[in-house]
């Protein structure tokens, strides 16, 4: 009866082959037509590795699996021909780097194999890799797998990550190449092997059908992709990658149908369950039966096989793995040579036998690195792992190899030949050294970085610690680099940067650092610089000038053309007291920082004091933000008087009455504000006081200016016309009764456009006074440039009068020049009498000052102004 269910069966197999067959033929006559009908039809040679579920050719010659089904509704949509050709995944490879096929499924990105192949973007399927044992096994990790067989894929990315990973971990392991992995777990199933490793979709099926479990070891997560030759067929790339996002990005798409219907295991019948079993055991029965019959007959003929069988494996094997592997005898000839060798030495298969590495290498170098480790094996009977760099013949280059040297020995314990097992690992070395670079190396100078600087400090500070040696941290910041970069380019910027390093250089010894922290900051670290620390710092302090003056002595060639530049330069003493590298580097900070306050182009040395004056600023600032917009910064008014006693205007002046420190000099936070930002907050405030206070003079009857000072910054805003038209207009107060003071240092930052701000604001009725005249620049060519109303003599000049010859020449002199320009003049810091007796002789139009009135709030000069009507 089992005999008839198996022939209905066979037939109903063959009437659906034979349905099938038929089908196929009309299709494929249909696809003939279709492609006749269109010469542009492209056929794609596609080379596939039998590996389920991922990919397979199917019975009718087409791709099948995963990747085979995707790749088929990819072609049938673009009407692609595709045409298949089974080879070992080796061959596969080298068919596709030769170009004899056109698209190889199935394939890991790597970055080494992406300098070979062309990978599309979207990953096919995302995977990992696993190991696969017998039923019962005891591997939970990578340290189980000591002293173990592990089957792998010959040059596969599992191999080449197992093979480096158990050598860094030192764990060892047999790794079992193979061609097939079907061959690998047949190895674990037949107890040649204890474990393979497989990518996880084509595992869980070989695990299923060859009655192994997956362990708990998952290593190296991979990306699947289809691959091309190198250049060939990015159109065919391209439209991979559209079909696979647009699939990918719609959960019911063919591409999830597909991996639903893969991951789904199908339902076996019960005849499929033990069907098996049965033709094993009857199988196994005649097995016996002939082996019962032969096997005295074919013994011989078998042993002879196994020996041949394991020759060729053992070739084979050492034939496919990466590595160099070689056998010499006590004199160090070849007794063999595996293909990986004789190519890295460029001879034919079998030349090197018989023959000695120095008949081939002609590098003393290399050659006494070969011999000594040679040596070291003969003499020693012990392995030895070494890195030699080796030049192949006829190169300049060396290579260099992870070489492990093993000994043969004889029964007696005597060395009869050495193996070695060489890896090249040149490109692992070259990028460790450019990684090493890029941490420790500034790109564009090749100067050491900030971080190798610090380890260089962290040495110094130990070392001035335990032998009271003193050395020196310099901090060097060029002096207007920033503005070199934006008038001519990040291009002259980076080559003046580069000349700079190289002065730097030239200019220190060998033992000292030099090392670029910041796009315009260098630090140098001064070792060995004598006792005791009164001579250290002498000597520190002559390196220093000597740096300075290599950078500002002679000009940069930038671009072709000369450019100069300055430094500034704080420094401080590395010794046994040095607490910290913080401490250490704070110091040298705030000394730079101080250097660049005076003007820059100086050196200057860490001092106690300093610490104050940070300390102070940091108050300042975090202080000042919480006064704003709160009682603690008020307005104060200051009269000014003419000859007859009236009042001919009044300045306004900022106020600032801390809660717990008092009064607060201007001097000191307004310079915060400035550099800050927060100076634009205190500016439109005290304009919108200054317009309400206009308004309650007008309504008392009073009609004279008030003036307020203008940060600097806020005159060279773009906006800044626009929103005092809109203050002025929101009150209703005249502009031609408000006065913008200015500095003389704004003038000469950039004259067109506060040119053009002012002429803008006076259209408006704004009139300009310069603030403290007198102390500035002495080009005063911008006095007929710009709509000047008014000018201010700084009381630093009218504090000697009329006792100081020099001032009394300077305040004349200014009074005569206001005089032929038509420019009025109001005297600052009249405390005297005298002082106001000789500006007024002098035709000064008004004088502000303490002897005429203090500074007051407003509100109380509004009550005195209400008092006198």
């Amino acid at each position: 009866m089992i005999q008839m269910m198996v022939t209905d069966t066979d037939r109903m197999h063959r009437f659906r082959h034979l349905s099938f067959t038929l089908s196929r033929a009309l299709g494929a006559l249909g696809l003939w037509w279709l492609c006749a009908a269109s010469s542009h039809a492209l056929t794609l040679q596609v080379g596939i590795y039998e590996q389920k579920p991922d990919v397979y050719i199917a019975a009718n010659g087409q791709p099948a699996g995963i990747l085979g089904e995707l790749l088929n509704e990819i072609a049938r949509r673009e009407g692609w021909g595709l045409q298949t050709q089974s080879c070992s995944w080796a061959r596969c490879m080298q068919l596709l780097k030769a170009g004899q096929i056109d698209l190889l499924p199935d394939m890991f990105y790597t970055p080494e194999r992406a300098k070979t192949f062309g990978f599309h973007h979207v990953p096919v399927l995302h995977s990992w890799s696993q190991i696969y044992a017998r039923p019962g096994n005891t591997l939970r990790s990578i340290e189980d797998l000591k002293n173990t067989g592990l089957a792998a894929l010959a040059g596969s990315t599992q191999i080449d990550y197992l093979r480096t990973t158990l050598e860094g971990l030192h764990v060892p392991v047999r790794l079992d190449s193979v061609q097939t992995l079907d061959e690998g777990f047949k190895r674990v199933q037949s107890m040649q092997d204890d474990a393979v490793a497989a990518d996880y979709f084509y595992g869980e099926l070989a695990a299923h059908e060859h009655g192994l479990t997956a362990t708990p070891i998952i290593f190296q997560p991979m990306e699947v992709f289809y691959a091309t030759q190198k250049g060939r067929h990015a159109h065919v790339l391209a439209t991979i990658d559209r079909y696979l996002a647009t699939w990918q990005a719609t959960p019911d798409s063919f591409y999830y149908r597909t991996l639903n219907h893969w991951r789904t295991p199908i339902q076996r019948s019960a005849l499929d369950s033990h069907g098996p079993w049965i033709i094993g055991m009857l199988g196994a029965l005649l097995v016996l039966a002939l082996v019962l019959t032969l096997i005295f007959r074919v013994q011989l003929t078998r042993q002879r096989r196994w020996l041949l069988f394991n020759e060729r494996r053992f070739e084979a094997i050492l034939g496919s793995i990466d590595a160099c592997v070689c056998t010499k005898d006590r004199e160090q000839r070849y007794l063999y040579a595996n293909p990986q060798l004789e190519a890295f030495y460029g001879v034919q298969e079998g030349t090197l036998i018989g023959h000695r590495d120095e008949d081939f290498l002609k590098d003393p170098a290399t050659m006494e690195a070969i011999n000594a480790s040679d040596q070291a094996v003969l003499n020693t009977r012990k392995r030895q792992v070494t890195q030699p760099e080796i030049v192949p013949p006829g190169a300049t280059e060396s290579h260099t190899f992870l070489s492990i040297k093993a000994p043969l020995l004889n029964a007696d314990g005597t060395v009869d030949a050495i193996c070695t097992v060489a890896t090249d690992i040149t490109d692992r070395v070259r990028a460790e050294a450019s990684a090493h670079r890029l941490a420790y190396y500034d790109i564009l100078t090749n100067l050491p970085n900030r971080r190798q600087a610090l380890l260089r400090l962290e040495e110094l500070l130990k070392k001035a610690r335990e032998r009271q040696t003193t050395g020196a941290l310099l901090v060097l910041n060029l002096d207007s680099f920033k503005k070199i970069n934006d008038l001519h380019g990040h291009q002259s910027g980076d080559q003046l940067l580069c000349g700079v390093a190289d002065r730097l250089r030239r200019t220190t010894r060998d033992r000292d650092l030099v090392a670029r922290t910041s796009a315009d900051e260098f630090i140098i670290l001064l070792d060995g610089l004598g006792h005791p620390v009164g001579e250290a710092a002498r000597d520190a302090m002559h390196v220093a000038e000597k740096l300075r003056l290599a950078i500002a002595n002679k000009a940069f060639v930038v671009l072709g053309k000369p450019a100069y530049v300055t430094v500034s330069i704080g420094m401080t003493l590395i010794h046994v007291q040095s607490r910290s590298i913080d401490v250490v580097m704070r110091e040298a900070d705030m000394a730079t920082y101080r250097a660049k306050s005076q003007g820059g182009n100086q050196v200057t040395f860490y001092e106690q004091d300093l610490q104050t004056e940070v300390e102070q600023r940091l108050w300042l600032e975090h202080d000042l933000l919480q006064a704003l917009n709160t009682p603690q910064i008020s307005l104060y008014i200051q009269p000014q008087f003419g000859a007859d006693g009236r009042v001919t205007g009044a300045e306004l002046l900022a106020r600032w009455s801390h809660p717990t420190r008092g009064q607060v000099s201007p001097a000191l936070f307004i310079p915060i504000a400035e550099e800050t930002g927060l100076i634009n907050l205190l500016g439109e405030w005290s304009l919108t006081i200054a317009c309400q206070t206009l308004i309650k003079l007008q309504q008392l009857g009073e009609t004279y200016p008030i003036s307020l000072n203008v940060s600097p910054k806020r005159l060279m805003e773009p906006h800044v016309v626009d929103y005092v038209r809109d203050t002025l207009e929101k009150f209703q107060a005249p502009g031609n009764r408000l006065i913008f003071e200015v500095t003389e240092g704004v003038l000469i930052q950039d004259i067109l456009t506060v040119a053009e701000r002012m002429q803008a604001l006076s259209l408006m009725g704004i009139r300009f006074s310069i603030d403290d005249f007198g102390t500035g620049y002495s080009n005063l060519a911008y006095l007929k440039r710009l709509p000047l109303y008014e000018l201010k003599i700084d009381k630093s000049l009218v504090q000697d009068l009329p006792g100081d010859e020099e001032n009394v020449a300077i305040v004349q002199l200014i009074l005569a020049m206001a005089d032929r320009l038509n420019l009025r003049v109001v005297a600052e810091g009249v405390e005297t009498e005298e002082q106001s007796a000789f500006l007024f002789e002098h035709h000064c139009h008004a004088l502000q000052g303490f002897l005429l009135a203090h500074p007051m709030p407003i509100e109380t000069w509004l009550d005195t102004v209400q008092a006198r009507r």
